[in-house]
């Protein structure tokens, strides 16, 4: 056996590389079309081979044209050491960000993740030149100056034991709504402040609201989804057929397939319940109605057919519609769908007041409407060959970029925020957008690192799955749909083109507008020189728009669902309210009980103040007392026995002549008001001809 060395918690560890096994990146039945079957599979992507040592290289060699391959090795005491093509890396706390990306792109690798404190994990590729382990060695060895720890990514043969699955609540890492959140990477000002405008309402949503979200499906049995009524209904496609929950035979459990996880996030995102469980959406109270569309992996099969049989769905049923899918340069649909979206956005929805259309800008880094001159980018640059290797490209371009629905004025277009109050580096800009919306952030093209931190929201994966990794456009655009939702519950007699514009002039200004550094050059990639977007500066600009200056990078801004609420709460206005009653009743003598004269007031307002006209006809005024009862209970004299000889009572008593009636300042004016005659003394008899209330109220 072959020795060889890695180094493993920072000290070397003896190796052996085995001459009758190896490591390919795929599964058993994979390799068994190359006549390979004695593969053990040990984790869902990679296998072991066991071969006679003599065919060992040339068994490599032929596994080399399906998928990446390594030696398979050991330790000294024969545990073996099963590595993968992938590598941590810990940076030491001086290091810079570009030394961080000068040495991932000198060793051609890709990052899979920033676990944060100067921890990486990044995947060899085509452009790597060695073997992980021999890169392990090179970086322990030859960065010692900016690397502390370099180490395999191994995989493991341990026996599965059953755990609990945690049910604290994710509320606290959820920084998209609140601004609560303790981090270097966190900036208030990116915050969408849904907890301030749920304090602000006294309320998470009216469960009468419903949001419409069209994407992979939805786990409907998730914990954050369980309250009664949550789902004002669903619908699935199967073929051309959208089966709903009205459809007879129709399953709920389609609804949701292993592994299509993206359309449950989004419904998170809107509408995660306030329940002490997990995670918290947008519009907690608010209702869901989502649509799956036929789906393989991250592709959806969607076109004008299918969406138009969406729109006639829901149609009559939701006020808010998000959309976390599209294509890019060009996204265009057609005619008659286009044209339903116009009509549905004016009069169409639950309320007939329109429905709101929300669709994600995208995640290409690149405009959504474009006419020039210029060869922008609009893919990540790295692709997969057909043995399922990664490698470098470069990026797609294209001189028009097209979107047809986002020159309607009843559809929004939404781009990305990250955490740091900065631009998300991925998310598409231009003409077209209408807001940012908090979001994660990454580098486009995978080749330098940004800062921004994810989405916390459910995971189909089980009914109890989160996630902390959400984002895009695609949960910036749901984020959006539920504040839509309380804008509407704030104010439910808004249009939804009332609605659009609330959040666009609501929307906050205040955000880091600094650019990023262009793509660096890489071994594989010495002049990046095709790296020109964005073609704008982020800057607001006066464009004449009555929703207010307008940016390349944010559109109006940052949704702020606590100035939007605001915003779209009905300011009180006074008004004068007249009742009256003509009803003629004889006032009976010597009794204690009296009469009762009722008025009905049926607007709700507050009271700031009353006056009562009373007319009775009485032949001894003073035997009477005359009382007004609110409908709280509350109970105001009129008059007290007063006046001996007079007969009549032809008065209007005021705040001003009665200062009791400054009691009822404050209360609310809707239902019974009464007014109570008694005749306590014999003899005198009289009549209650009329009476009357005007009140002033804040309605």
């Amino acid at each position: 056996m072959t020795k060889s060395y890695t180094y493993r918690e920072g000290v070397k560890l003896p190796l052996v590389k085995k001459e009758d096994e190896f490591i390919v990146r795929a599964l058993p039945e994979e390799l068994s079309h190359l006549g390979l079957n004695n593969a053990e599979q040990l984790s869902t992507l990679s296998s072991r081979l066991n071969v006679v040592s003599n065919d060992l290289e040339q068994s490599m060699q032929q596994c080399r044209l399906l998928a990446p391959t390594h030696h398979a090795y050991a330790t000294e005491d024969d545990d073996n050491f099963l590595i993968t093509d992938r590598v941590y890396i810990q940076f030491n706390d001086k290091v810079s960000k570009k030394q961080i990306s000068e040495l991932a792109n000198q060793y051609g690798l890709l990052l899979i993740e920033n676990f944060g404190d100067g921890e990486y994990l990044y995947q060899l590729t085509d452009a790597t030149g060695m073997n992980p382990v021999k890169l392990v060695v090179a970086l322990s060895e030859k960065h010692k100056d900016i690397v502390t720890l370099a180490e395999n990514d191994l995989n493991y043969e341990i026996q599965n034991k059953n755990h609990a699955f945690p049910t604290d609540s994710a509320y606290h890492k959820q920084w998209h709504l609140h601004q609560d959140t303790q981090h270097n990477e966190f900036d208030p000002r990116s915050s969408s402040r849904c907890a301030e405008a749920w304090e602000y309402l006294q309320s998470y949503g009216n469960n009468s609201v419903v949001v419409g979200v069209t994407d992979d499906g939805c786990n409907l049995f998730h914990r954050d989804f369980n309250s009664e009524n949550k789902f004002a209904g669903w619908g699935y496609f199967e073929g051309y057929t959208l089966n709903t929950d009205q459809t007879l035979g129709a399953d709920p459990h389609n609804m949701y397939e292993l592994g299509a996880n993206h359309g449950t996030a989004c419904a998170g995102v809107i509408a995660g319940e306030v329940d002490g469980e997990l995670t918290v959406g947008a519009a907690p109270a608010c209702r869901l109605l989502p649509i799956k569309w036929p789906s393989q992996g991250s592709s959806l099969y969607i076109g004008d057919y299918r969406i138009r049989k969406m729109l006639d769905y829901v149609a009559d049923k939701i006020d808010v519609l998000s959309n976390s899918w599209g294509s890019t340069p060009n996204g265009n649909v057609g005619t008659m769908v286009k044209n339903k979206i116009k009509k549905l956005s004016k009069d169409g929805g639950r309320r007939d007041k329109g429905i709101v259309f929300l669709w994600a800008a995208g995640n290409e880094n690149c405009p959504v409407n474009y006419q020039g001159n210029k060869n922008i980018p609009y893919t990540m640059g790295w692709r997969r060959n057909r043995f399922g290797r990664w490698y470098w490209a470069k990026p797609r371009t294209s001189k028009t970029f097209r979107h047809n629905l986002s020159s309607l004025e009843g559809v929004m277009y939404i781009a990305a925020l990250a955490s740091t109050a900065r631009r998300s580096h991925y998310s598409n800009y231009g003409e077209g957008v209408s807001l940012c919306a908090p979001s994660n952030n990454s580098h486009t093209y995978y080749r330098d690192e940004v800062e921004g931190l994810g989405i916390t929201t459910v995971k189909g994966t089980s009914n109890s799955s989160i996630r902390n990794d959400f984002g895009g456009t695609s949960s910036a655009t749901p984020l959006v749909a539920g504040i839509a939702a309380m804008v509407i519950s704030a104010n439910p007699e808004l249009t939804a083109l009332e609605v659009i514009e609330i959040l666009n002039t609501t929307a906050s200004k205040e955000l880091d507008m600094t650019p990023y550094d262009r793509t660096p050059p890489a071994s594989y990639d010495r002049h990046p020189t095709w790296d020109i977007s964005p073609v704008a500066d982020g800057d607001f600009h006066d464009i004449g728009s009555e929703h207010g200056t307008w940016s390349h990078w944010f559109g109006h801004g940052k949704v702020d669902a606590l100035k939007a609420v605001e915003k779209a709460r009905p300011k009180p206005v006074s008004k004068t309210i007249p009742g009256g009653n003509e009803t003629a009743i004889d006032i009976p003598d010597n009794s204690l009980l009296g009469i009762s004269s009722d008025i009905n007031i049926d607007e709700v307002g507050i009271l700031e103040a009353i006056s009562v006209a009373v007319d009775i006809d009485h032949t001894y005024r003073g035997d009477l007392r005359v009382l007004l009862n609110a409908p709280s209970g509350t109970s105001v004299l009129l008059h007290g026995n007063t006046g001996r000889w007079r007969d009549d009572i032809k008065e209007t008593y005021s705040m001003e002549t009665t200062s009791a009636l400054t009691s009822l300042v404050g209360e609310a004016i809707e239902g019974d008001w009464s007014l109570r005659v008694i005749d306590s003394v014999g003899w005198d008899t009289g009549t209650l001809n009329k009476w009357s209330l005007s009140i002033k109220a804040l309605v």
